[in-house]
């Protein structure tokens, strides 16, 4: 099969032999994947896959049950499905295992569904399981216009109509609005814990993937039993806090990774998203941002857009080219 390479900080096409898939697997013949700011941070030698994950880059993916193992009865073949990988999305084919994958919602495409997985899954964990969010409390999400941020501010709006975001553009907050975001901050223009100290306005809940200096203003701007959970540190993994914020009023701070969890925790994450979140998708509630997508064969020009943070939603890579 044929699958994305990577050599010297550079992608190229190769070819490798496919392998059956495991008794608790399925083999998905892949249409699309996403990129992800993990897969630059594995291109560049930063983030290994787990023990016992494919090499392969690609978090997630979106195609067709092609073979199922012996003890796998959650899909048959031909099914249209996604799926939350550990590694192997930048490729033609992939064993997973059945617990990691979903039914595609109908009314997407296969290319749209490759968008799906890693996003949903992190926002949902993230904010529903960990931060326990209540419908409507106040939710700020740092990065809005990011294939993370669109996707919580498209989920949330379901649930609260005080969802707060920053971006670094008049044009992503423009767009942030669009999608359902009752005020946008741009962070090159204004301080963002000076907006919400102006405002009063006290903040439940706050998805970071900042990390560094955001923390002191976080903490400040939280509510009384806020919480906080960091999803990345793209600033810096080092902060100073001001623990006195933290214990007057009873915070709770947390982070989270979903690639070196177990196929058994990440299939419970599964199933709350197929019984939550799928019915808001069939019912045209949510859709994805898609803000440009690549053929296989272009996948490093797809890595220059992610690295630039130019784009508003996710990047695909289409791995049928249209087909």
């Amino acid at each position: 099969m044929k699958f994305v390479n990577c050599k010297d900080n550079k992608l190229f096409i190769d070819e490798v032999s496919l392998p059956e898939p495991a008794e608790n697997q399925i083999q998905i013949e892949i249409y699309s994947t996403s990129i992800n700011r993990a897969d630059v941070l594995q291109r560049k030698g930063h983030y290994p896959p787990p023990k016992n994950e494919s090499e392969i880059i690609g978090l997630e993916c979106a195609g067709i049950v092609s073979k199922v193992g012996k003890n796998s009865s959650k899909f048959k073949i031909g099914d249209k499905v996604c799926a939350i990988l550990g590694g192997g999305g930048y490729a033609e084919f992939v064993n997973v295992d059945e617990r990691q994958v979903m039914p595609v919602p109908s009314n997407i495409s296969l290319l749209e569904a490759g968008s799906l997985p890693e996003t949903i899954l992190t926002v949902y964990e993230n904010i529903f399981n960990i931060s326990e969010f209540k419908k409507n409390e106040a939710v700020l999400i740092h990065g809005g216009s990011s294939g993370i941020g669109t996707t919580a501010i498209s989920i949330l709006k379901n649930f609260t109509d005080q969802i707060y975001v920053t971006a670094g553009s008049k044009e992503k907050c423009e767009r942030c609005i669009e999608l359902g975001a009752k005020t946008a901050i741009n962070y090159k223009e204004e301080d963002f814990e000076q907006y919400f100290i102006d405002q009063k306005i006290k903040v439940d809940v706050i998805l970071d993937m900042v990390g560094g200096s955001y923390l002191k203003k976080n903490l400040k701007i939280l509510n009384q039993k806020g919480r906080l959970t960091y999803i990345a540190a793209l600033e810096s993994i080092k902060a100073e806090a001001n623990l006195l914020y933290i214990m007057t009023k009873q915070l709770k701070i947390s982070g989270s990774t979903l690639r070196s969890r177990s196929p058994a925790e990440k299939g419970k994450i599964v199933d709350q998203v197929v019984e939550h979140i799928w019915p808001l998708i069939q019912q045209g509630k949510y859709k994805p941002t898609i803000f440009q997508s690549f053929n296989m064969e272009d996948v490093n020009l797809a890595h220059e857009l992610m690295e630039s943070s130019s784009h508003i939603g996710k990047i695909l890579l289409d791995i049928k080219g249209g087909q």
